[in-house]
């Protein structure tokens, strides 16, 4: 069993006839499953009873971390880019064999994927010095694959297309739009559509059973309430053990669960399995790497925060890793520092410690945990226990003997609009589910002519929970994995 070192637990003592059924956590979480269900959370999150549950305790510290919906399933939008680059499909007909494309201002064609812009629209094939602009003159007409545009060179009469940017897979940009005296006509406008997206619950059960020669050992807690108060409760042993499991598999279901609608249960119905953050992260930005340096790091960052967030606050960024992956980036950071030629005053990282080995002892030493970087970004670790689990992850990198898994980075925003997380536990409505199936002998104790379910001297406890892990915007997250090869 997990060790049990928590501020929480008062006393160990016996069970007694004194502590009645109200005051067992199991009959407190019948009677009103729905409200003790946040304090069960707090209770088990990884600041009390269980260690290996960092992306529960973070989201319980988080506004609007938690979410609860009357549906499995639900929905969400996205506004999209309000703008991107066309693209070449095919080299028109008249433009094949031709070196220079708009000399002496002849029109010339390009055949684009979408039917964007009008005639005034100047673009261009994206290059460093700009000095390559085509004025749209007539478009845009359906043509094969895509749409056919007629385009003239700005500049002079002796400025031409290279025939290279008219090949399939070139990419166009739209700069501005340019017009004549008394025109009639006018520029282009996009507007981005919102991008729909849909996500589904899991749904997670679990049992456990006691016999009537099991312990009656009890631990005596003080369970903290939404006033900030504490209540004295009581809570078997059985009951602890069974829940700590029971939160670390919500915890592993919301990092690697794996989406399904063909898998068949016992009732021959299908399996109700969403997502976790490792499959949702799939659609991120997901890069490998052999080895951890500060400008990997940096780069990688900037991918993610480049023309979305601009410089400044609101590039914060949490990263979850096991504990190689939180040495491999102290040692990154190191090397950083004396590579950039940092010197440390021996006051940062040196100090006096009693010791019997001598009367001027010291302790030296200092670990990496976050790291600020250019333009306002910041990267502050957490640990995963998670990641370092040698029962769960058995692929071992020969190099260090541990896990593969421990020197994965993942790289969550929990910040969002309007306050609310970017990174949210969605739960539903009346969603827990928890009973006993009682015989002989109950969770209270022997039962004297009470009624039974089965004739056994024992009883049965289940409990049942439909939840999921949501992203509101994928983009702003991601994960450096390490790769063996």
């Amino acid at each position: 069993m997990a060790t049990l070192g928590s501020k929480l637990i008062t006393k160990e003592q016996q069970w007694h006839a004194n502590l009645t059924e109200h005051n067992h956590l199991g009959k407190a979480l019948l009677i009103k499953p729905e409200i003790l269900e946040g304090t069960m959370d707090k209770l088990f999150s990884a600041q009390h009873y269980y260690s290996s549950n960092p992306l529960s305790s973070v989201l319980l510290g988080v506004p609007h971390g938690e979410k609860t919906i009357s549906t499995f399933d639900w929905e969400w939008e996205l506004k999209g880019a309000d703008r991107r680059p066309l693209v070449v499909t095919e080299v028109a007909a008249e433009m094949v064999g031709n070196t220079t494309p708009g000399k002496f201002k002849e029109p010339f064609s390009l055949i684009l994927d979408e039917n964007w812009w009008l005639p005034g629209d100047v673009i261009y094939p994206g290059t460093a010095d700009k000095k390559y602009q085509a004025r749209v003159q007539e478009g845009a007409i359906r043509k094969g694959t895509g749409y056919l545009y007629s385009l003239i060179m700005m500049g002079g009469d002796e400025e031409f297309m290279p025939a290279q940017y008219l090949l399939p897979g070139q990419q166009w940009v739209k700069l501005y739009s340019q017009y004549e005296e008394a025109a009639n006509q006018s520029g282009s406008t996009q507007y981005s559509l919102p991008i729909a997206f849909k996500n589904t619950m899991s749904r997670y059960r679990k049992e456990y059973r006691v016999t009537d020669c099991a312990s009656t050992e009890v631990l005596r807690v003080a369970i903290p309430g939404s006033d900030g108060n504490f209540y004295k409760s009581w809570i078997r042993y059985a009951e602890v053990e069974f829940f700590q499991q029971w939160y670390r598999e919500l915890e592993l279901g919301r990092w690697y669960s794996r989406s399904t609608n063909g898998v068949r249960g016992g009732t021959g119905r299908n399996v109700k399995s969403g997502p976790g953050l490792q499959q949702i992260l799939e659609d991120s930005h997901i890069e490998r790497y052999s080895h951890l340096t500060a400008k990997l790091i940096e780069e990688y960052l900037m991918d993610i925060f480049y023309g979305r967030v601009k410089p400044g606050k609101k590039r914060n960024i949490k990263g979850f890793t096991g504990e190689y992956g939180m040495l491999m980036f102290s040692r990154a950071m190191m090397d950083w520092m004396t590579k950039s030629g940092f010197v440390l005053n021996a006051e940062t990282f040196v100090s006096k410690t009693p010791s019997d080995l001598n009367p001027n002892s010291l302790q030296v030493g200092f670990q990496v945990v976050k790291y600020n970087m250019a333009n306002g970004c910041s990267l502050e670790l957490y640990h995963n226990p998670l990641y370092d689990d040698r029962d769960l992850h058995l692929e071992v990198d020969p190099l260090t003997g541990y896990p593969i898994e421990s020197q994965r980075i993942t790289f969550l925003d929990f910040s969002g609009d309007s306050g609310k997380s970017n990174i949210q536990v969605i739960k539903k409505d009346k969603g827990l589910a928890f009973g006993y199936v009682q015989g002989l002998y109950g969770p209270y104790g022997p039962n004297q002519g009470g009624t039974m379910a089965h004739s056994g001297a024992y009883y049965e406890m289940h409990i049942q929970k439909d939840e999921g892990i949501h992203v509101e915007d994928v983009t702003k997250c991601g994960e450096l994995i390490y790769s063996i090869n």
